[in-house]
């Protein structure tokens, strides 16, 4: 099986560690009235921010928050195993070009830092559907629901990885851990 994953949020903890980034950007540049609706996403409205306040915030920070961000649990053991069963593991992130001189080296150096298997890489492009038919995946796993929506149409099995700001969405299935993905995959391959 040819599978699809993105990375932020997804397999690393990366809403959780801006949020910090934030506050203290909140703190050092705003009034530090901190985060207003913490179901937001990517920002837009989290914060009493405006558009120029935001973008700020990621020329400042981006880079140190994709460095350092963590690996949610067992993705590295799950990955190791999904790869020792055959499963050709595709990593694609839409990491921000505009924030990020250069997504793919910042992403290829934090899967190897946190021994992270894969077999290819494509960041820096927020075209994803674009490559369900180009590289064929079977399976996508991602947290932001426009990008699982315009996979699915490609006809890709999808699972939602659960976050606060997808939470209104029962379109596809929904898995909450790296294990219960494991579990999923193992269990349409038997």
């Amino acid at each position: 099986m040819r599978i699809a994953i993105d990375i932020d949020d997804t397999i690393a903890n990366t809403n959780q560690l801006l949020e910090v980034y934030a506050d203290k950007y909140d703190k050092l540049y705003k009034e530090g009235h901190g985060i207003i609706d913490k179901n937001c996403y990517k920002f837009n409205g989290m914060y009493d921010w405006d558009e120029n306040d935001r973008l700020h915030f990621f020329e400042t920070y981006m880079v140190e928050v994709l460095e350092n961000v963590e690996v949610k649990e067992h993705v590295p053991d799950v990955i190791k195993r999904l790869r020792q069963d055959g499963h050709y593991i595709i990593f694609i992130t839409t990491r921000d070009g505009d924030y990020i001189e250069d997504c793919y080296k910042l992403t290829e150096t934090w899967l190897n830092k946190n021994n992270i298997e894969y077999d290819l890489i494509i960041a820096g492009d927020k075209r994803k559907s674009d490559y369900a038919d180009l590289l064929d995946f079977d399976l996508f796993i991602d947290d932001n629901v426009k990008n699982c929506t315009k996979v699915s149409e490609k006809g890709v099995e999808v699972l939602l990885f659960d976050t606060v700001y997808n939470r209104d969405n029962h379109d596809f299935k929904r898995v909450d851990n790296w294990l219960e993905i494991y579990d999923y995959i193992t269990s349409k391959n038997n």
